[in-house]
């Protein structure tokens, strides 16, 4: 406005106040370097009543509201009010008397009314704005240094005091630590310290130790906020540390991991107390977070690095081959045997190199196809015989797929020097072939004797003229020759049921129990036997071999010989046990019994060396029936009286 405009623009301070009083827009007019207006809004935000500065000089007012940057300010109001400027924006740091700091961002125009020149200020708090763009580049600063750290080939103990540092020099504060939670004996230990004198703080602290805040926020995994130490609650134990110090505000931070597990604890402090801001808070979440994200980074490579020397140490001691490709067929790893095999044969390093690379181009083509064999069908495992140092040795390969999630599958291989084994058993089954010769032999012609001598004691016996006298001694003599045959009979299943592959087939356990019936019957012609049975042909079936004839026929045989009186009677009877998934045979006889004392031993393996009362019979039933899958035990007929007769149990797997 100019001096030839009408009065009722000239500057009126009612009206200002009708116009600007009530506005949340800061306002405030200068005429001659002194307030003469200024509203409710300006006072509130700066700090101070309207009536206190209206009348002052612009120095007085900046001076009082504590604005930053004094000089500044001042030639920046002078400039405008003498006319240098039309207009102004800046913006205009304060602090007010509890150290609480805000931003105004002030127009100035000029205007010109009753001939005067008056400096008209708008103001809107941007503190906000302001403080959105200061953490914004704290946060840049902060993020450079953690990504140059994430980036480093450093150890951890440099990292964590590369990013120690940075964070201190970001975020202006005077020192610090990071430490680092050790699982295994459950404590913080010190990895880095910045403003602190050696031995000023503890190597190793515990985690439940009371006494110290980086415990508390470890344990409880909370991050803890201290403006001023001295208006905090904590007790006194836990201050000491940074009293000694001279720390006034303080900073705890728990890193934790993905899981939320924790991994140690950053901690910063000042020496003058500040107002720590909600968007440091913010800062320092990120900070953490990308931290916990290198931390566990590092020690999934350690982990790596560890599996890989693992797997290498393993690889290496292997007395063969061992190695690694891709789907390719490109190998990817050999291990010490075939390195040094390759130095043997003076060739190139295998790592690298492909199947068309390292073999002839049959033998190649022939490997590749196999490698996309095992990648589409799975394992094989083949015997293959290789020229080493001039001599045939004969390996075992096994080659399979490894499927990763996301990647390519590879290709693992290994081989086993079976030489020396293949000659052990090559010479092993020349030895039992001439044991089974031998042993045939010596049944055969030891059974051929054994056939003269019953028919000569048998003629004996029939003879009416042979003494009365001698019929014990020839009589016991026949018995003695028929226990022999059988000893050698059981002698020789012995050796087909422990040396021959067990191939079971489906059997009627009623036809093999109807046999043994009438063998041990024609075995006793002299003997009045009894044996029944509930065991009908077809009711069940189980998985058995010929061998099934031999376990009934031994349990009947024994009830039959341990019967002192003529008449014999025995009762077998089956049924389902265990919901149907074992057949149960009881054979109970009414024979002298088994004493109490011997039960153990006479069921007993061949292999256990216990003194035996029984002959090999009842171990032969023993060994049959545990190649089956099944159980025998044995039991008095009558609980309590072994006298009144036996009872053999045999449990059989039910079903074929």
């Amino acid at each position: 406005m100019n001096s030839s405009q009408s009065d009722e623009n000239r500057i009126d301070c009612s009206i200002l106040q009708i116009l600007f009083d009530s506005s949340p827009q800061a306002v405030l007019i200068i005429e001659d370097g002194k307030v003469v207006y200024t509203n409710s809004a300006l006072a509130h935000a700066v700090g101070f009543k309207p009536q206190q500065v209206v009348g002052q000089e612009v120095t007085h007012i900046v001076s009082m509201i504590g604005m930053q940057d004094y000089d500044s300010v001042v030639s920046r109001f002078s400039a405008i009010s003498a006319g240098k400027m039309e207009s102004d924006k800046e913006r205009f740091h304060f602090k007010d008397a509890e150290g609480s700091r805000y931003v105004l961002e002030f127009s100035a125009k000029i205007i010109e009314a009753d001939n005067k020149r008056y400096v008209v200020l708008y103001g809107n708090d941007v503190t906000g704005d302001e403080l959105s763009k200061e953490t914004l580049a704290t946060e840049r600063r902060a993020y450079s240094v953690i990504a140059e750290a994430a980036l480093s080939s450093d150890k951890l103990p440099q990292i964590c005091d590369r990013i120690l540092r940075g964070l201190i020099e970001t975020l202006r504060f005077d020192l610090g630590t990071i430490r680092l939670y050790d699982a295994e004996d459950c404590t913080l230990k010190l990895m880095t310290s910045y403003g602190i004198e050696k031995g000023g703080t503890p190597e190793t602290i515990a985690l439940e130790d009371p006494n110290f805040l980086v415990a508390r926020t470890a344990r409880t995994k909370s991050p803890l906020f201290t403006q001023d130490i001295e208006m905090t609650p904590e007790s006194e134990d836990r201050m000491v540390r940074a009293r000694n110090l001279g720390v006034r505000t303080l900073i705890f931070w728990p890193i934790l991991g993905s899981e939320e597990n924790l991994l140690g604890v950053i901690n910063v402090a000042t020496k003058e107390p500040i107002i720590l801001e909600q968007e440091q808070r913010t800062v320092f979440a990120t900070i953490a977070g990308m931290f916990s994200t290198i931390l566990e980074r590092r020690k999934t490579e350690e982990e790596l690095q560890e599996f890989k020397d693992r797997f290498t140490a393993f690889a290496d001691n292997m007395p063969g081959p061992v190695y690694l490709k891709d789907d390719k067929s490109k190998v990817l790893f050999v291990n010490r045997y075939m390195r040094e095999a390759t130095q043997k044969a003076t060739k190139a390093n295998w790592e690298g190199l492909s199947n068309l690379e390292l073999f002839p181009k049959e033998r190649a083509e022939n490997l590749t196809e196999e490698d996309l064999r095992i990648l589409v069908n799975g394992p094989i495992d083949r015997i293959q015989e290789t020229m080493t140092d001039g001599e045939i040795r004969t390996f075992r390969t096994h080659k399979f797929p490894i499927i990763r999630e996301g990647k390519p599958p590879l290709i693992g291989g290994f081989s086993i020097d079976i030489t020396d084994r293949i000659v052990a058993e090559k010479q092993r089954e020349e030895a039992r072939a001439r044991a089974i010769w031998m042993s045939d032999l010596m049944a055969h012609d030891i059974n051929n004797l054994h056939q003269g001598i019953m028919s000569s004691l048998e003629l004996m016996l029939e003879d009416e003229q042979f003494p009365r006298h001698l019929m014990g001694i020839a009589q016991n003599a026949l018995l003695q020759v028929n226990r022999s045959v059988s000893l050698i009979n059981n002698v020789k299943k012995f050796s087909v049921v422990n040396q021959e592959e067990l191939v079971l087939e489906k059997t009627d356990p009623a036809e093999s129990l109807i046999a043994a019936i009438q063998t041990v019957k024609q075995s006793f012609p002299q003997r009045k036997i009894s044996i029944t049975t509930n065991l009908e042909t077809g009711k069940y079936c189980i998985m058995s071999n010929t061998f099934l004839h031999d376990v009934f026929f031994n349990l009947l045989h024994n009830a039959v010989k341990y019967t002192v009186s003529e008449s014999v009677r025995i009762d077998v009877t089956t049924s389902l046990v265990e919901e149907g998934k074992f057949i149960r045979f009881d054979f109970e006889d009414w024979g002298q019994g088994i004493d109490d004392r011997f039960k153990k031993s006479i069921l007993t393996g061949i292999n256990d060396r216990v003194h035996r009362v029984s002959g090999v019979g009842l171990t032969l039933v023993k060994q049959i029936v545990d190649q089956y899958g099944g159980s025998i035990s044995v039991e008095n007929r009558e609980k309590g009286d072994f006298t009144k007769g036996t009872r053999f149990i045999i449990k059989l797997p039910n079903g074929c």
